[in-house]
């Protein structure tokens, strides 16, 4: 496709996990130097930028002020920050929070997360599985045993206070995903990141729908954007953007939807892409 950023008007839509982000395991990801120029350069030119991942604000705020974007969706869409120049953690993390009108949540109450947990676990009483909110993951297992250095709080789903939460988290075996598949609630919608893991989520918490929000705001239409992924999280995002292109390293499924291909994202393939654009 012939694309060119160095007239602006586009808005760049761009995951952070084996996308943009340098490294293959999770604690130690990083964004390169090249990337956060290429990012620079191309708000200077007029676009837009925009992060979609399903980091928290924890572990996300500070990479989507080095990369400048002006809008990031968290929880794959279940917060979306439509003004992150002006924004603080504490706000954009904290679900109670309503009275901002660039912050949108599409959340589900704590307490219908707890209602789903205890009904999965009275089945499966072994699946490893938490909640997520106020930028906090109650967790029911050591989640360090899957992320050595992420924070989180044990519980048995008896103590959380009422509010609105993220997301449910799981971390199923090879050997569960297939029952709990049948299991789960219909008023859901069920992400798997990385084959690792299951998100439960409100339906209107997606990627897609964050970027809709986006181009509303600042006035792009979807045919003037351009999105960057790699997993089967994104592929939604990736079919209807104006142009949708994947790392070297996504997945199958996802090259095989998508407009373009770019170098890896240990090659800093999306700052290539853009700097070749620009």
């Amino acid at each position: 496709m012939n694309i060119d950023l160095s007239h602006g008007g586009k808005l760049l839509v761009v995951d952070l996990d084996l996308t943009v982000l340098c490294g293959d395991d999770y604690d130690g990801r990083w964004l390169s130097e090249r990337s956060e120029r290429a990012f620079d350069a191309a708000r200077k030119a007029g676009n837009v930028v925009m992060v979609a991942t399903a980091r928290p604000p924890l572990t996300a705020f500070d990479l989507v002020h080095r990369i400048g974007a002006s809008a990031c969706a968290y929880h794959n869409g279940g917060v979306v920050d439509l003004d992150c120049v002006h924004s603080s953690v504490q706000e954009v993390a904290d679900n109670s929070n309503v009275g901002n009108p660039n912050i949108l949540r599409f959340g589900v109450s704590v307490a219908r997360c707890v209602e789903i947990c205890k009904s999965l676990l009275e089945q499966m009483p072994d699946l490893r599985m938490g909640i997520e909110y106020d930028d906090t993951r109650y967790m029911n297992f050591d989640l360090h045993e899957v992320w050595p250095n992420q924070q989180y709080t044990r519980t048995d789903f008896s103590d959380l206070r009422e509010g609105m939460a993220d997301k449910i988290m799981m971390f199923p075996t090879d050997l569960q995903k297939e029952r709990l598949k049948s299991l789960l609630p219909k008023d859901m919608s069920l992400l798997i990141s990385e084959d690792v893991l299951w998100l439960l989520m409100n339906p209107k918490a997606t990627k897609l729908n964050a970027m809709r929000e986006a181009c509303r705001h600042f006035d792009i239409s979807m045919n003037d954007t351009i999105a960057f992924g790699d997993d089967l999280i994104d592929i939604d995002m990736l079919q209807h953007a104006g142009c949708g292109v994947a790392v070297a390293n996504a997945k199958p499924e996802v090259k095989a939807i998508v407009n373009e291909l770019c170098p890896s994202n240990n090659d800093d393939g999306v700052a290539q892409w853009v700097e070749a654009h620009l």
